[in-house]
């Protein structure tokens, strides 16, 4: 068990708010927590094989493949629907992305972390009030992650059923919503101060938003394809912790390469605030639910518990003979049961 698992989580959580653990500090237990590993029992229903599977946790790679599965069921879908039309000579899109970032001056790290969380209400409040004023409905994927110094980035991707006017920004090299459009003025307005853009959003009140439009023929951002591979970079990827020494080294993520931080900032601060992985609207995970998925055609599998690699049971459960077994077969961490 680590300081991560669910019974410890709360007090640390409280902890941390408190200032008697400084979550810097955190990066030996993530790292123990990662490399703990877990195993999946199943027992088929119908025709009574057993099997295990590595037990998927935040930063391991079973953990970052099914993050890859979802990615690729919202890029189909973004893919079936209208993004942009031309109107007038005028382009109107229903595609955008925004990055909401918080002022250091305003709040700490770690308050801004909990602020960005379900108990702490930023993002529940930021939708309330952009609701107030957006015609039609909309549909959402949220992913959260940190920059290099532990702040969040909250990313949101929008798809507005009333689209607003967009225009292409050769300084930026991408498209931004068009202000000259009466309600696109209005919504914009709410997401930045027009007059000083450099200012804090109206509508986020604590820090900062980047807004980005797309169109059919442009869907990059950033150098990524499209505005979903962007916002899913580190969620599936797993922490690499047998081939970056200094994660084992280092005892604090301050410590850590520069280039190395952002993906174990945002891995650490998902596990500690126990923040959702992806926030998807009901719209689209109606979407996704419709996709064709493959299907067990030998039965049904039913969990049965979740034991650890050196745990007899995993290997009595996959048949082998515990009394024969290789002594250092328990710690051999090339060992797979599936």
């Amino acid at each position: 068990m680590t300081v991560f698992d669910r019974v410890n989580l709360p007090k640390l959580q409280a902890d941390v708010l408190a200032g008697r653990v400084d979550s810097d500090t955190l990066l030996p237990d993530l790292v123990e927590h990662i490399d703990t590993q877990l195993y999946n029992l199943y027992a088929n229903l119908v025709t009574g094989e057993h099997s295990a599977s590595p037990a998927s946790r935040r930063g391991n790679p079973t953990y970052a493949y099914r993050q890859s599965v979802k990615r690729n069921k919202l890029r189909r879908i973004l893919k079936s629907k209208p993004i942009s039309f031309t109107h007038g000579g005028a382009t109107y899109s229903h595609l955008f992305f925004l990055t909401l970032t918080i002022d250091h001056n305003v709040m700490s790290r770690d308050e801004a972390n909990f602020f960005i969380t379900s108990k702490g209400r930023g993002i529940s409040r930021f939708f309330a009030r952009f609701e107030k004023f957006i015609e039609g409905g909309y549909s959402k994927v949220i992913v959260k992650e940190s920059t290099s110094s532990g702040y969040p980035a909250v990313h949101l991707v929008l798809y507005l059923e009333k689209p607003l006017k967009v225009k292409f920004h050769r300084k930026s090299n991408s498209y931004r919503p068009d202000p000259s459009d009466p309600y696109t003025r209005r919504i914009l307005s709410r997401w930045k101060n027009l007059e000083n853009w450099n200012s804090k959003s109206p509508i986020w009140k604590v820090g900062f938003i980047d807004v980005y439009a797309f169109t059919s023929d442009n869907m990059g951002i950033k150098g990524y394809s499209n505005p979903i591979n962007y916002i899913s970079k580190y969620i599936t990827k797993s922490l690499d912790i047998d081939h970056i020494s200094e994660l084992r080294v280092c005892k604090r993520v301050s410590e850590l390469p520069v280039k190395y931080r952002t993906a174990v900032w945002t891995i650490l601060n998902n596990i500690l605030w126990n923040s959702h992985t992806w926030v998807i609207s009901k719209a689209f995970k109606e979407d996704m639910d419709h996709l064709d998925e493959e299907k067990d055609s030998k039965g049904v599998w039913m969990w049965v518990d979740t034991v650890t690699r050196s745990d007899p049971r995993l290997y009595e459960w996959m048949g082998y003979d515990i009394n024969n077994l290789d002594p250092n077969l328990l710690s051999r961490s090339s060992f797979k049961p599936v």
